[in-house]
């Protein structure tokens, strides 16, 4: 995986970016993609000499919690798109930047991403992609990200779906704690997704002024992907609810046979230790005290009410 992955792509060439001189404002092919890999403020002020590029702009691209947005500046676009990253039960959001212009795509990150990384480094077979229009370079980043985002939200489904089974199944071994990290989850890439629309459907409000009719359709099917996602995260955020009502109410019941079993001994013990306790006490003359058989018969109906005590439960149905 390469540090630095700044390239200039046309439909017929790849050519890496020389970092040394700004930034072209046009190239031999009248659309092409520019990608780079933002390092530092300095940086990028110095390769967009020549676009005129907003110091704001600058700032975002640089900021990894930007806010998704879309933003128009007199000669270029700006807009943010939020891709996920799933691993080791951790979700990272990462921010996709894109500034576009009557002739350029450029498409900036913070690090390396298969999804752009992948597609420039088979471009003899995604160069097709390009000579399209650069929106449906657009398109396929983002159509790439929203499906790796709805296999994420898929897999923590998985992981929900195995939580709840664990419920049911009584198994000892659970970890609620990572039920909220996965409610956690969710809930980001619900407040991402739902950013990631309005974007969609503020770059359709412009597509006149830079995308082509034909690619109405595509932007349309990542919006479309996009509510799906919405859906499933939505459905998974009730499923984590009703799973983690479930728990709780299982585990009150469990409690509360516990304290109901712990009940009935400590009430059936009573008027034993009540006998036990009269026939404790230092006195010298006692009832039966000296009888041959005083301790069975003490024994006995210390048995005896206990008995009944148990009787008299279970008709009232105590258990």
């Amino acid at each position: 995986m390469p540090a630095l992955f700044n390239y200039i792509l046309t439909p017929s060439s790849k050519e890496e970016v020389l970092l040394d001189t700004p930034l072209p404002l046009s190239h031999k092919h009248p659309k092409h993609w520019i990608h780079i890999t933002a390092e530092n403020e300095e940086k990028l002020t110095f390769l967009f000499q020549k676009h005129n590029i907003h110091q704001l702009t600058i700032e975002d691209i640089l900021n990894p919690n930007s806010r998704i947005k879309l933003e128009k500046f007199p000669n270029y676009i700006f807009f943010i798109f939020r891709g996920f990253h799933y691993e080791r039960n951790q979700l990272t959001l990462k921010n996709f930047n894109f500034i576009l212009t009557p002739n350029q795509i450029i498409s900036l990150t913070l690090d390396y991403r298969d999804s752009i990384g992948n597609m420039i480094e088979d471009w003899k077979t995604n160069n097709k992609v390009l000579s399209k229009g650069y929106e449906f370079i657009v398109h396929k980043i983002l159509d790439i990200e929203t499906d790796h985002t709805l296999a994420i939200t898929q897999k923590i489904e998985e992981r929900i779906d195995h939580f709840e089974d664990q419920i049911f199944s009584n198994a000892k071994s659970l970890d609620i704690s990572n039920v909220y990290s996965l409610r956690s989850s969710l809930l980001s890439i619900k407040k991402g997704m739902l950013q990631n629309k309005e974007v969609l459907e503020d770059l359709e409000k412009i597509k006149n002024s830079f995308f082509s009719d034909e690619a109405d359709a595509f932007f349309r099917d990542v919006r479309d992907h996009s509510i799906r996602i919405l859906e499933l995260v939505d459905s998974n955020i009730e499923s984590i609810s009703s799973a983690l009502e479930a728990h709780i109410a299982i585990s009150t019941r469990k409690t509360n046979e516990i304290m109901k079993i712990l009940t009935i001994m400590t009430a059936i013990m009573l008027p034993m230790s009540l006998v036990a306790g009269i026939y404790g006490m230092n006195f010298r003359h006692m009832p039966t005290l000296e009888w041959e058989y005083g301790f069975v018969s003490a024994i006995s109906a210390m048995g005896l009410l206990g008995l009944l005590m148990l009787v008299y439960f279970r008709i009232k149905r105590w258990y």
